[in-house]
C-alpha cells in the first residue's frame, strides 16, 4: 500500500511555494524487508548528511549469544541518537490492525532503543563501525542520547504516537535529512521535538515548517556583549530553513560539505579526534552555510590572482554561541610556512576566546584553511588544525603572534615587519620552563618560521 501522497503549501517573506514530500526510497525486493528499511534508514542519513556520523549496529556477548545495539547509531558532538526501525512488510486495509501493530512496534522500538543506550552506558567507551568503515571509539557518557523510532509504513490517519521516543516515518525521516543536509541539525531538530507533545504520525514535515515558519520571523538573537564590544557585529540566521539546503542559489552551500568531505578522507591516526572536528564544521547553521560557501568561493579568486612572491590572506572568525569556535581561512598558496603560521592563528585565537570567556575551558576550536591549486586535480588543498585547552604560550610569543595577527576582533592590515621581526626573535630566545614545552613544543620553530616567511607576507592583506 503506497503512502499518501503529501504536498506542503509554504508562505515565505518571497511568496507562497509548494513543498512536495517525496514517498520513502524503494528498498530492494530481494532483501528481508526489516533490513532493507534498516539499511535505507542508515544510507539516508549517511548520503545526505556524513557517513562519519552514522554507526552501523555492534554486537554485544550476552549469555551464550549476542545482542545487537541498534538498528543505527547517530554521534556528531556532544549529542548521539539510539535509532530503531519498524517494517511493516503488508500493511492491510484494516485500521483497528495496523493501529494495534503500530503501537506494539513501537513501543518495542522504543525499549530497544532505551536499552541500547544503557548498554552503551555500561563502559567508557565503545568501538562502533560508521558508514565510511572506520571503527571509532565512542565516549559514551559526554554524550547527550535520545531516543528515534523509525517507521517503514503508509501510516494511518490521526494516528498519535505515545512512546517515549520520537517517531516519524522513514519518508519523514528521509526528509528531514535531504531538507537539511547536515547530521548536527537534524540531531538538533530532533531533541527540539521531543521536548514537545508528540504530532500525528506523518505529520513530521508540517510540525517542521510550523518551527521553520516561527523562526523566520522570530528576532535576531542577541550576541555576547563581551564580543560586540570587540566590535563583532553578531550573526543571526534562522534555525530551520524554509528552502532545502542546496536549492537554487543556495548551492555555495556544497561547499561546506565539500570541505567536510576533504577532512574526512584525508588519513588520520585519531578517528575520535577527526569526528569532533567534522561535527565542529558540521554545526555551521545550515541557513548561513550558502553565504560562507559564497564567500570562500569569491576569497579564492581574489587570492588566486595575487604574484609571487605575494602573499594574501582572508579570514571569517564564526563564534556562535554554544557551539564550538570555528575559523576559515584562505591564502594564496600553500607551504610548510604557510601552514605553521595557519597553525599559529589558529592557537592564538583559541587562546584569546578562552581568556575572553573563562567559562568555556573545553571549548573545541577548529580552523580550515584552503588554499589554491592549479593543476586541474581539485580546486583547493585543505589544512585543518583543531584544539582545546590552554595554549602555553609565553608572554613574549603571544605580543609577537598579537603583532602579526592583532587582538580578537581586530586585523592588522598593515605590520611593522621589522618590529613583528624583532619581537619573534625575541620570542625565540626566551627560555621555555618543562611544563610550556610540553604544552606546546614548537614555539622557538614556530618564530623562526614566520621569520623566513615575513617577506612573503608583505604588502599582503586580511579580511575578516
Amino acid at each position: 500500500m503506497p503512502e499518501p501522497p503529501l504536498v506542503l503549501r509554504v508562505e515565505t517573506p518571497d511568496g507562497v511555494f509548494l513543498r512536495p514530500i517525496m514517498a520513502a526510497s524503494l528498498l530492494p525486493p530481494d532483501v528481508v524487508h526489516g533490513a532493507a528499511a534498516e539499511d535505507a534508514t542508515r544510507d539516508a542519513a549517511a548520503f545526505w548528511g556524513l557517513p562519519d556520523f552514522v554507526f552501523r549496529p555492534a554486537l554485544r556477548p550476552r549469555g551464550s549469544g549476542s545482542r545487537e545495539l541498534g538498528d543505527a547509531i547517530l554521534v556528531v558532538g556532544d549529542r548521539a541518537a539510539s535509532v530503531q526501525v519498524k517494517a511493516r512488510h503488508a500493511p492491510s486495509n484494516d485500521d483497528r490492525r495496523e493501529r494495534s501493530w503500530l503501537d506494539k512496534k513501537i513501543r518495542e522500538g522504543a525499549r530497544q532503543a532505551t536499552g541500547t543506550i544503557r548498554t552503551l552506558s555500561s563502559t567508557p567507551t565503545t568501538s562502533l563501525v560508521n558508514e565510511r568503515g572506520r571503527s571509532v571509539a565512542i565516549e559514551v557518557a559526554r554524550r547527550t542520547w535520545l531516543k528515534v523510532v523509525v517507521v517503514d509504513h503508509p501510516g494511518i490517519t490521526a494516528y498519535l504516537p505515545t512512546a517515549g521516543a520520537v517517531v516519524l516515518l522513514r519518508r519523514d525521516w528521509e526528509f528531514l535529512f535531504e531538507q537539511l543536509k547536515s547530521t548536527y541539525a537534524v540531531l538538533e531538530y530532533l531533541y527540539r521535538v521531543n521536548s514537545d507533545p508528540p504530532v500525528p504520525l506523518g505529520e513530521e514535515p508540517v510540525r517542521y515548517y510550523e518551527f521553520a515558519a516561527a523562526d523566520a520571523v522570530a528576532p535576531p538573537g542577541e550576541g555576547d556583549p563581551r564580543l560586540t564590544a570587540l566590535g563583532s557585529e553578531p550573526k543571526s540566521v534562522p534555525q530551520l530553513p524554509q528552502a532545502p539546503a542546496g536549492h537554487g542559489e543556495d548551492q555555495f552551500h556544497v561547499v561546506v560539505r565539500t570541505v567536510l568531505e576533504d577532512i574526512a578522507t584525508t588519513g588520520s591516526a585519531d578517528e575520535t579526534a577527526r569526528l569532533d572536528a567534522l561535527a565542529a564544521i558540521d554545526s555551521i547553521p545550515v541557513a548561513y552555510r550558502a553565504e560562507l560557501g559564497r564567500d570562500i568561493l569569491r576569497w579564492m579568486a581574489e587570492v588566486a590572482a595575487v604574484p609571487e612572491p605575494g602573499q594574501t590572506w582572508r579570514f571569517r572568525n564564526i563564534p556562535w554561541p554554544g557551539r564550538p569556535y570555528l575559523l576559515f581561512g584562505v591564502a594564496t598558496r600553500f607551504g610548510a610556512t604557510v601552514a605553521a603560521t595557519f597553525r599559529d592563528y589558529v592557537s592564538l585565537r583559541h587562546q584569546q576566546q578562552l581568556e575572553l570567556m573563562p567559562e568555556r575551558a573545553e571549548m573545541l576550536s577548529v580552523g580550515v584553511l584552503l588554499t589554491p591549486r592549479h593543476d586541474g586535480y581539485r580546486p583547493w588543498d585543505t589544512t585543518m588544525v583543531a584544539t582545546r585547552g590552554d595554549q602555553g604560550l609565553d608572554p613574549r610569543s603571544r605580543d609577537a603572534l598579537e603583532l602579526l595577527w592583532g587582538p580578537l576582533g581586530t586585523t592588522v592590515w598593515e605590520a611593522d615587519w621589522d618590529r613583528v621581526a624583532e619581537a619573534f626573535e625575541a620570542a625565540k630566545q626566551t627560555p621555555q620552563p618543562p611544563e610550556r614545552l610540553a604544552a606546546r613544543t614548537d614555539t622557538a620553530g614556530t618564530g623562526r618560521a614566520v621569520q623566513r616567511s615575513l617577506a612573503r607576507f608583505v604588502g599582503g592583506t586580511m579580511s575578516r
